[in-house]
């Protein structure tokens, strides 16, 4: 298998052989997709689990939400060919 990396990892990956933490470029890389599976199946949401991947996805922006809704509000306040309340 051929793999190219970026310069500047496979420099930061020989340095780790160089220094002793790897024997090898080889096993380096392994244990980096071993590390990788075991994140990825520890962190990855089960599918069926779901509902609606946009559901949420603002809930930590609430503070933006709020001015993006004040400002909506304001401009709708602002339209000349709105009635005033109550007509």
């Amino acid at each position: 298998m051929t793999i190219r990396l970026p310069e500047e990892v496979e420099s930061s990956i020989r340095e780790e052989v160089r220094i002793g933490h790897f024997a090898s470029v080889d096993e380096a890389l392994a244990e980096a997709w071993r590390q990788f599976r075991r994140r990825g199946r520890a962190t990855a949401p089960d599918p069926a689990e779901i509902a609606d991947p946009l559901l949420g996805s603002m809930g930590d922006h609430g503070e933006l939400i709020d001015r993006i809704v004040a400002d909506a509000m304001q401009h709708r306040e602002q339209q000349p060919w709105r009635s005033p309340p109550g007509e």
